[in-house]
């Protein structure tokens, strides 16, 4: 959180400053077949994905930019690009940048693992969405996964004893919806069983009309916040921290694909200082690369989307875009309130984390005018 305060800080005063994470996608191609997955539109286009050596470059790139984290993740599974994504993680570890990797966790060999242990990677967050095959594989769209993921993640944690390292830090990315909402107890259970250290709930993302009929309804997300207390309890007797609370404590989530008004409600507050009326502030620190080399200032929109032309790093540096035009005509529309229409596709807990920022940067901003 330090850092995102003293990134936004400088923004607040005019002066320009690197992202605190920036999530790259090596590639948008997947061997599961999730239900609730934008891949199921066959939206991509895999011709146009950026070769290897631009995304090494990439990577170069955002280390000398000063990024706090690179988090490797994707519409697709990174894993799908191993020599790719390694040779992604050796130049971030080299450069003593933090480096996360989201993974379905069913294509690692043992080989990788091993090597990912010893070059010292920061956290592997795994999707995973049940504590039983069924509940897991259903969700995953592929039957076996559940085996897959519990290998690797136990094969992660034979090399971190064996080679007596404290980290990666190994994390579960568990998206919620009707298939599973039933089972978070379990899962958390799950977890401590397998060497998890924390676990990420997020509600199912509105990418394809099939996701209405996957997320839960009031009903079921009112038997969830019932449940609120005592799973967390679980969770920290067993060690394991949670979202829980940023999750539920909007009670939005059977509203995931509605989320605009949400959005501009919790920035109303009352400051003589406009930079913490901004609704959101991921443009100034959370932005990403797509497969084929699209810039997006969140995981929701792209650039190319907002300006009507295209914006990718094909020709220009990452750094030219994030302080270029189109960069800065988004952050002041943002600026001004109006939201892009994509935002009602916002992920739900990324307003509790908006919320959080807000809080915090205000302690720093409240008495300053500009």
């Amino acid at each position: 959180m330090k850092e995102i305060i003293s990134k936004l800080c400088n923004w607040a005063k005019g002066k320009k400053a690197p992202p605190h994470k920036v999530l790259i996608y090596p590639t948008n191609r997947c061997n599961l077949r999730c239900p609730f997955c934008f891949q199921r539109l066959n939206p991509y286009d895999y011709s146009k994905d950026l070769p290897k050596e631009r995304w090494l470059e990439l990577t170069k790139e955002l280390c000398k930019m000063k990024v706090d984290i690179i988090q490797i993740s994707g519409g697709g599974e990174p894993m799908m690009v191993p020599q790719t994504t390694l040779e992604m993680m050796r130049i971030i570890k080299k450069n003593d940048v933090t480096g996360r990797i989201v993974t379905n966790g069913t294509l690692w060999k043992e080989d990788y693992v091993k090597e990912v242990v010893e070059m010292g990677w920061d956290n592997v967050i795994f999707s995973l969405d049940g504590a039983t095959p069924q509940v897991n594989d259903k969700s995953r769209g592929v039957k076996g996964a559940f085996n897959k993921i519990v290998k690797t993640i136990k094969l992660f944690n034979w090399y971190k004893k064996k080679l007596g390292k404290d980290i990666p830090f190994l994390e579960l990315s568990t998206v919620v919806s009707k298939i599973n909402y039933f089972q978070l107890e379990e899962i958390i259970k799950l977890a401590s069983s397998i060497g998890i250290n924390n676990i990420t709930f997020e509600p199912v993302f509105v990418s394809n009309p099939q996701v209405e009929n996957l997320k839960v309804t009031q009903r079921e997300r009112e038997f969830i916040i019932s449940k609120i207390s005592e799973w967390k309890k679980v969770a920290e007797s067993l060690g394991i921290t949670t979202n829980l609370d940023a999750i539920f404590q909007v009670k939005d989530i059977e509203k995931t694909g509605k989320l605009k008004e949400k959005i501009l409600n919790i920035s109303k507050i009352k400051t003589q200082n406009p930079f913490l009326k901004i609704p959101c502030y991921e443009p100034w620190i959370w932005p990403k690369i797509e497969a084929d080399g699209r810039v997006g200032p969140c995981s929701t929109i792209f650039l190319s989307d907002f300006c009507k032309k295209e914006v990718d790093v094909r020709e220009k540096s990452f750094k030219e875009i994030w302080y270029g035009e189109e960069f800065n005509s988004f952050r002041k529309m943002i600026a001004s309130g109006n939201l892009f229409d994509a935002c009602a596709n916002c992920v739900s807990t990324h307003l509790y984390w908006n919320l959080k920022i807000r809080e915090e940067l205000k302690k720093v901003l409240e008495d300053v005018s500009y």
